[in-house]
């Protein structure tokens, strides 16, 4: 089906752009100019201070007030300690996230179980499940990592340094005095997935979609897609009704705008806005 794009920048302070096949609007968006919005944009930082009382780092951005990086939030190869260590830390995170592969798949058999002998399942039941590593993968394996080799054993002080350049995303907005809350676990929105290039996890399911058959459909479309190691990817619920071509198609889209991101990335100086 054809689609046309339509862009109204007609008026000064605001750009709309709307996607419409023949009889109806299919998307819908618009960009403010008064309204700097920072919340996920990718910047390539410089770590500019390490505060050890907070376990955190401060990263300058390109802003005039500087990020806030929580250690957790800072992704293990960006570490700086001996080849030995790092090697114990990435099996120690391969186990943790072997472990919440084998959880999601657990809770996606049970659904299926209880579909077969025609229980309902009661939402709240449904909710409390889906909030499983499966569907948060970065919140489950940050939790599980808080107690792993690495995170147990280093401090920022020890792993992190001033002056070091560090690829990070915004979470969250600048709030009176606060600066931006920031992540090196980078995630990108894609139509129907978001892509998660530097958590590796495999495949998982957005917690709003519920239905157990979709669900399943789902998990098989993600079983057939080739993910690589590094990655992880989370089914949005926009993509619950969707063919494994368009899943895939979606996926190779925005993992080329990671591949973008990462190039562009390599060829600039800290600080810059990447993305």
């Amino acid at each position: 089906m054809a689609k046309d794009l339509y862009i109204d920048a007609s008026h000064p302070d605001e750009t709309r752009i709307v996607l419409k096949p023949e009889k109806h609007i299919e998307e819908y968006e618009y960009e403010n100019t008064n309204k700097l919005n920072l919340k996920n944009n990718i910047y390539l930082g410089k770590v500019s201070r390490i505060e050890p009382s907070l376990q955190a780092a401060f990263v300058n951005y390109g802003k005039q007030r500087h990020g806030f990086l929580a250690f957790n939030d800072i992704q293990s190869d960006y570490y700086q300690i001996p080849s030995e260590d790092k090697e114990k830390i990435k099996t120690a995170e391969e186990k943790i996230r072997e472990n919440l592969k084998n959880k999601a798949l657990e809770d996606v058999s049970n659904e299926k179980n209880l579909e077969e002998k025609n229980e309902k399942i009661p939402e709240e039941n449904g909710i409390s499940k889906n909030n499983s590593g499966e569907t948060e993968p970065k919140k489950g394996y940050r939790e599980e990592l808080k107690n792993s080799y690495g995170l147990k054993r280093y401090k920022i002080q020890e792993v992190i340094k001033p002056g070091q350049v560090i690829l990070i995303q915004v979470i969250k907005e600048e709030r009176g005095q606060k600066g931006a809350a920031l992540t090196t676990f980078i995630s990108l929105a894609g139509k129907y997935i978001v892509l998660m290039p530097n958590t590796p996890k495999g495949g998982g399911i957005s917690r709003k979609i519920f239905n157990s058959s979709d669900r399943q459909k789902m998990r098989g479309i993600l079983n057939q897609i080739e993910i690589p190691k590094s990655m992880g990817i989370i089914v949005r619920t926009a993509g619950a009704n969707k063919t494994k071509n368009e899943i895939e198609k979606d996926f190779h889209n925005t993992l080329k705008t990671w591949e973008e991101i990462r190039d562009k990335a390599l060829n600039s100086n800290a600080p810059s806005l990447i993305y």
